[in-house]
């Protein structure tokens, strides 16, 4: 009986056992597992968490993504346009944004300002430099004078005027330059050297003489001094146009008003008398020059050096050429060419291969164009001898 009972309570708990087990329907089908959970975001609205590459579940960034607003992806640039401008330093800051990209928004600034904010003084040189580089120098006069339409109560400030000069002296145009005096003297600013010096050489690369001469007149006419430079480019501008006896008149005139003629100076003059002709009195000049304590330079002997040669001076030329290599100067393309091709026509051929190879010495200039020249020259003698 004992072992009756027992195996029947054994049976009976057969079938708990088996329903325990078959609980687990999973356990039967492992070969599709479910991702890990580390893998799936603990808290998807944390904004630092790197999102996940793999299928992401609906809405699982929706409260990153409605956290941001159009206004917080603003650039900064708009949130400043959009800043009202109530000082001078808003105007100022407006006009130097809009300058950038459009000129015409930044002289519309200018000129809708209120009453109560003027308009800073850098902020007009600002514009009329602009005007004067990017359009012309009448955009930049019209423009001054619709912010200063009556000088004579209003003028303009020294800065912005000054500002504007000198874009004109860049600018190279004589005549605009000549326009500009009048306007600056309406607004109280008197022009100084450095706008004259501008506008003589305008009318120097303009092959003006009379024009140069006629700005110097009128800067003297108007109490401004004349410089070095200001001679230096009326000598250049004479010389050039064969006017050297006029030229010559201002190394007497320089130095009663205590501007000493300078390697510059004595240089041009005798560009200017070897293009007239007058390539000896150009070598005379230049013991006038060492006699009163200036120095030639590289540029004074290659322009010797040329002129003699195109004169028909080739003993002088030779002699110039002896003190360039005594003082070790370095040849000018233009001058050895020149130099060398004389030399071969006289039949100088020794003499032609020394001054290549004092040219490659030196190294004035490139090796092919040394070569180049003195395979012309020799060229061009076989040429005649055939």
């Amino acid at each position: 009986m004992g072992k009756a009972q027992h195996a029947m309570r054994a049976a009976t708990k057969l079938p708990s056992v088996a329903i325990v087990h078959k609980a687990k329907p999973h356990a039967a089908s492992t070969s599709t597992p479910p991702p890990p959970p580390a893998r799936r975001p603990a808290n998807p609205a944390k904004p630092h968490r790197k999102p996940h590459t793999g299928p992401k579940p609906p809405g699982a960034l929706a409260p990153a993504s409605a956290s941001g607003s159009d206004d917080a992806a603003a650039p900064p640039a708009t949130q400043e346009e959009r800043r009202p401008i109530r000082t001078p330093a808003d105007l100022a800051a407006a006009i130097r944004a809009a300058a950038d990209a459009d000129i015409d928004a930044a002289m519309a600034l200018a000129l809708n300002a209120p009453a109560a904010i003027p308009l800073p003084p850098f902020s007009l040189a600002l514009l009329l430099r602009r005007l004067a580089t990017r359009r012309s120098v009448a955009a930049a006069r019209d423009f001054l004078q619709k912010v200063h339409p009556d000088p004579s109560t209003a003028p303009a400030p020294k800065g912005a005027l000054l500002a504007l000069a000198d874009a004109v002296c860049h600018h190279g145009d004589p005549r605009e330059a000549a326009r500009l005096l009048p306007v600056l003297a309406d607004h109280g600013v008197r022009a100084d050297a450095h706008l004259y010096n501008a506008l003589v050489k305008a009318h120097a690369a303009a092959s003006d003489p009379a024009g140069a001469l006629a700005v110097l007149r009128r800067m003297e006419r108007d109490g401004v001094v004349p410089d070095l430079v200001t001679y230096n480019t009326l000598v250049y501008t004479l010389a050039r146009a064969g006017m050297v006896a006029k030229a010559r008149t201002f190394l007497d005139k320089m130095a009663a008003q205590g501007q000493f003629p300078d390697v510059i100076t004595y240089t041009s003059l005798m560009n200017g008398m070897c293009i007239k002709g007058e390539a000896l009195a150009a070598l005379k000049l230049l013991e006038e020059m060492e006699a009163k304590g200036c120095q030639p330079n590289d540029r004074t002997y290659n322009t010797l050096l040329m002129g003699l040669c195109k004169n028909k001076k080739l003993d002088k030329a030779v002699e110039v050429h002896k003190s360039m290599v005594k003082a070790g100067m370095k040849m000018e393309a233009p001058a050895y060419a020149t130099f060398v091709r004389a030399l071969c026509r006289s039949g100088s051929v020794a003499d032609a291969y020394e001054v290549f190879d004092y040219a490659i010495e030196t190294k004035s200039f490139t090796q092919v164009t040394a070569y180049s020249e003195l395979e012309n020259s020799l060229k061009w003698l076989r040429k005649m001898k055939s």
